[in-house]
């Protein structure tokens, strides 16, 4: 051992004054390595961007969580360990790997540093890459256990597009903004598409007087906006008669306020979590929405009129 330590420093001094100085020679190499990844993922995040999801929603209980690729091992170890075992798989089993990697330099210290004449360091480390590899695919190719509940995407970008220009400083929704201008949460029934887009084009075209800017909108936002106050739902005009749908069809089931049934979910504030359009859905047909459903499609029991009033009902408590 001892000679070949004393080998060893002896080639590495006379390599050492035979070659180039860490500056600046090798310092500039890694300048130009590191301003040439910069520029490829500058011109990846302006040429592609990253792939957003819709906005988080906390009433959502259909979303399918997922990691990114390089925590997919981690998230499919997880589901060898359920319940109290979790800590196994998410801080014990990775501690010790990197434990063992802080200890490798120690464990390990033969002068062969070709990998086929270190077989058990070699074995071990491939089956430890294989293992995250195997847990890595099983994760990506797992089902998703949740229902998968399509949104409409024009609407999404509309809200991302409301947050983005500050309109909850003048205005609210679900109570939630300022009060110079006037709630949204029933603009989208109380106003036509046609309207909504005028207005957003040039507010005082069709509402004089108004203190709402130009904007100077692209046709596309513009169409997204409109999207998403169409979606919201609340406030949308209902007949008499969808209070009595309601007390007809659900409230063995469910409840509004003090009255109904306990079976299902009260329905006291489904507006506030649900748009008309996944209300309507789910009364034509739980079972596509939630295959876990337990409740009955009302498709062909009430007519489509009747659906789409229990909907607008439904959409607007809040």
């Amino acid at each position: 051992m001892s000679e070949w330590h004393e080998e060893y420093k002896r080639r590495y001094k006379l390599a050492k004054e035979n070659g180039k100085s860490f500056f600046p020679h090798a310092v500039f190499k890694d300048a130009v390595v590191s301003f040439a990844i910069l520029c490829a993922l500058s011109y990846l995040a302006i040429k592609h961007g990253a792939v957003l999801e819709d906005l988080a929603n906390p009433t959502d209980a259909t979303y399918n969580p997922r990691p990114e690729w390089y925590f997919l091992f981690l998230f499919q170890a997880l589901k060898a360990f359920p319940g109290r075992l979790e800590p196994v798989a998410a801080v014990v089993l990775p501690g010790l790997g990197v434990g063992l990697l802080l200890l490798l330099p120690f464990l390990d210290r033969g002068p062969e540093r070709h990998p086929l004449r270190r077989p058990f360091w070699t074995a071990l480390g491939l089956g430890g890459l294989g293992g995250v590899a195997l847990l890595t695919y099983a994760g990506y190719t797992s089902p998703m256990l949740n229902p998968i509940v399509e949104s409409d995407p024009l609407a999404s970008r509309g809200q991302r597009l409301y947050q983005s220009l500050n309109c909850a400083y003048c205005h609210q929704i679900s109570g939630k903004g300022g009060d110079v201008g006037p709630a949204l949460d029933a603009a989208g029934s109380d106003h036509p598409e046609d309207w909504l887009k005028k207005h957003f084009r040039a507010p005082r075209s069709v509402s004089p007087g108004s203190v709402m800017p130009k904007l100077n909108l692209l046709d596309e936002e513009i169409d997204e906006l409109t999207a998403y106050v169409k979606s919201l739902g609340a406030g949308a005009p209902f007949t008499a008669e969808a209070p009595k749908l309601f007390a007809e069809n659900c409230a063995a089931c469910h409840k509004i306020g003090k009255n109904g049934g306990e079976a299902a979910p009260d329905l006291s504030f489904i507006g506030s979590a649900r748009d008309k359009a996944y209300i309507k859905r789910y009364i034509v047909d739980p079972g596509q929405v939630n295959p876990q459903s337990a409740m009955p499609g009302f498709k062909g029991q009430m007519t489509d009129v009747q659906i789409d009033d229990l909907a607008r009902y439904l959409s607007s408590l809040r």
